[in-house]
């Protein structure tokens, strides 16, 4: 039976909906080194400060990307526990603290090198990928959740959470309703052309979404193995005797001096001084360093003979096969499947079997 609707009844509320508070919503962002920083930031801030105390608390609204995000942790937390224990060989060796004291700054070094390059060389496989199928795997996006209410009623105060994603973070259901609302079909009709589909296809969303995927999981392959190789060679580089002359910047940089009776602002003044005039020496060490390290790896350090001498030589251009080839791979495989797909190269006079 179904109950008529009275005017008296206490229960109806004739009020207007409360306006929207929140009008964000899930975009994509252009893939620029400012999109990067922001995002890298805010995953990293809320992974040390907001994702922990959600999930200790058992938080209902904590989440697989939150509990990825935290994975940055354990990395530098690890990263920064290296670069102590290789510096305290000094103290438990105090007959040969200068030797010491080099090696553990070459081992710290080291770990800042790796991350370094293993971070840059992802664009050495992702930039030739996108100029040469239109595939941009690191396109960035700003997603908006809602997350579920922990009150009932008008006290569930719902507060929409940021999170920072990336279009293909998924193989099978990537963003495809981001694409199509932020870019435009044009998008895979710009795609389907680069890897030989053809134009003005009847449904370039579908034709080319195979390929896409096949796109997606070869070129995050080939960063993973490239990217490591790269870091390889960072820690070989933080090895090499040349950067004497940046530890030598950072320890003999500038100190601000106290004066008698020597007001605030001037103590101030004098520390900022000192900080830009460090900053900029140490910057042009560090660049003269970088170089001459790559240098010596390739050539060898001097005196050194055999496989020593020719070893980083050997690993920077397998390095280099690595990530052309990789590259390589990626981009022959999307353009072969668009040329196996592409409709023009079946004569549609001639019987043919579909299998």
């Amino acid at each position: 039976m179904i109950k008529p609707v009275r005017l008296s009844d206490s229960n109806i509320d004739f009020r207007a909906k409360q306006k929207k508070e929140f009008d964000e919503e899930s975009k994509i962002l252009p893939n620029t080194l400012q999109t990067r920083v922001r995002q890298k930031f805010h995953k990293t801030s809320n992974a040390f400060l907001e994702y922990p105390i959600k999930g200790l608390k058992g938080d209902v609204n904590s989440d697989f990307y939150e509990f990825l995000s935290m994975g940055i942790i354990p990395y530098l937390a690890g990263s920064g526990m290296f670069m102590a224990l290789f510096n305290m060989v000094k103290k438990l060796n105090p007959k040969s603290q200068l030797i010491a004291s080099l090696n553990g700054n070459k081992m710290a070094l080291g770990v800042v090198l790796y991350g370094l390059l293993k971070t840059i060389s992802n664009d050495f496989v992702t930039r030739p990928v996108y100029w040469g199928t239109g595939v941009d795997i690191e396109l960035p996006v700003q997603h908006i959740s809602y997350p579920l209410p922990k009150e009932p009623g008008e006290n569930a105060n719902i507060i929409p959470q940021i999170q920072q994603r990336k279009v293909y973070d998924s193989r099978e259901f990537f963003r495809k309703d981001l694409i199509q609302k932020d870019i435009g079909i044009q998008y895979y009709d710009k795609i389907a052309k680069k890897i030989g589909l053809g134009e003005d296809l009847n449904d370039s969303v579908t034709e080319t979404t195979p390929i896409i995927q096949s796109i997606i999981s070869t070129t995050k392959t080939a960063k993973s193995l490239s990217s490591y190789a790269w870091a390889g060679i960072g820690v070989g580089m933080a090895t090499q005797n040349c950067w004497g002359d940046f530890f030598d910047a950072i320890k003999n940089r500038k100190r601000h001096i106290a004066k008698p009776n020597e007001g605030l602002m001037n103590k101030m003044g004098s520390r900022l001084k000192n900080a830009g005039v460090n900053f900029v020496d140490i910057s042009k060490t560090f660049g003269k360093s970088f170089v001459k390290s790559i240098k010596t790896l390739w050539t060898g350090e001097a005196g050194t003979k055999g496989f020593m001498k020719h070893a980083g030589k050997a690993w920077i251009l397998a390095t280099l096969a690595l990530t052309v080839g990789s590259v390589t791979n990626v981009i022959y495989r999307a353009r072969h499947m668009g040329k196996l797909a592409n409709k023009d190269l079946m004569d549609k006079n001639q019987e043919s079997t579909v299998i």
